[in-house]
């Protein structure tokens, strides 16, 4: 069988992880990558057929498949239709876009031209988060919901010293919601669906939001998701129900440990099959090796459906804020 070749554009800290997972798979070959800058891409020279400088090079390579885009927030638009444009499929990185007319944009094009472009967000490919979403049926009454995942990170010191790295420049479309409180609006939504109104009250630092909080409101109960590169605590999520609660032990991208505690009495843990901090990417690229060989649009649009909610929400939350964050080139 044909292995899916995949062509990678960006060099930052994430592609590593990329390519560690893609490895686990014997149906990918890491083709070729591409940056702007060749003393980075030397780092990956031995794990790809190629490295390039010359963009054009890699989306017009016939052998490529399927394009990974790893670049920062605001660019992810551009590349992507780019390489959508070329033929290719996408696996596009998390957020998918900083505005819903960019993602709903890539997706229609998709659409139209028969190809998948695909959200890498974690959350919605694990095992125990699928099964979150059907033991929250037990809880009755759905009263409230809160998800935290504050990770202080050490970018944020060289920030405080005037280093302005992708990860917080507001030009790039930086900070928490983003980058973190993004994996909290996937685990929300992919469970409850839109939102009936979304405010979003941000610590903001240089244009650029820090940490905050999400409060979306589904009618009969509200759900607060805080989101912190500026400051660390314990990470979980937490359902609360008229007949009891769920809470997740970790963070709403790992979702490894299940607590579920009815009134009744009845306790049940599950999930912990995740072991090293990267484990749960294997999910989210076995399911794209699913959708790819079996050519499955359909569950493709549906994943694209929940992309779509999250922009929503995303875009909205950044207008509550007053946050300036845009797409490059759009």
């Amino acid at each position: 069988m044909k292995k899916i070749n995949i062509g990678i554009i960006g060099s930052g800290f994430i592609v590593p992880v990329f390519i560690s997972v893609s490895k686990m798979y014997k149906d990918y070959h890491l083709r070729a990558i591409w940056g702007r800058h060749e003393e980075k891409l030397l780092n990956f020279k031995d794990e790809v057929d190629y490295i390039t400088t010359d963009l054009e090079r890699i989306l017009s390579d016939e052998e490529i498949d399927v394009i990974y885009v790893a670049l920062p927030n605001a660019l992810h638009y551009t590349y992507a239709m780019k390489a959508l444009k070329h033929g290719k499929h996408v696996i596009l990185e998390k957020p998918f876009t900083v505005s819903y007319k960019a993602a709903k944009k890539l997706i229609d094009y998709a659409h139209k031209h028969e190809l998948i472009i695909f959200e890498a967000i974690v959350t919605a490919h694990n095992p125990n988060y699928l099964k979150a979403r059907k033991a929250k049926d037990e809880l009755g009454e759905i009263r409230m919901v809160t998800a935290n995942f504050s990770q202080y990170s050490r970018r944020y010191d060289r920030f405080k010293e005037g280093i302005i790295l992708p990860a917080f420049d507001k030009k790039q479309a930086g900070g928490s919601l983003l980058d973190l409180n993004v994996y909290n609006i996937h685990y929300v939504t992919g469970i409850f669906g839109s939102p009936k109104k979304v405010v979003y009250h941000a610590n903001i630092e240089k244009g650029v939001d820090t940490s905050g909080v999400l409060i979306m409101d589904y009618g009969t109960f509200k759900a607060t998701c805080i989101a912190a590169k500026d400051c660390r605590a314990e990470c979980f999520a937490l359902i609360e129900g008229d007949k009891g609660y769920l809470r997740n032990n970790s963070t709403c991208s790992r979702c490894n440990d299940f607590t579920l505690k009815l009134n009744n009495g009845k306790e049940k843990h599950f999930g912990q099959e995740e072991k090293g901090e990267f484990d749960s990417w294997k999910y989210e690229m076995k399911e794209f090796i699913r959708l790819y060989r079996k050519k499955d649009l359909e569950k493709a649009y549906e994943y694209n459906k929940q992309t779509l909610i999250v922009a929503k929400v995303l875009e909205e939350a950044i207008a509550s804020a007053g946050l300036n964050y845009k797409e490059v080139d759009l």
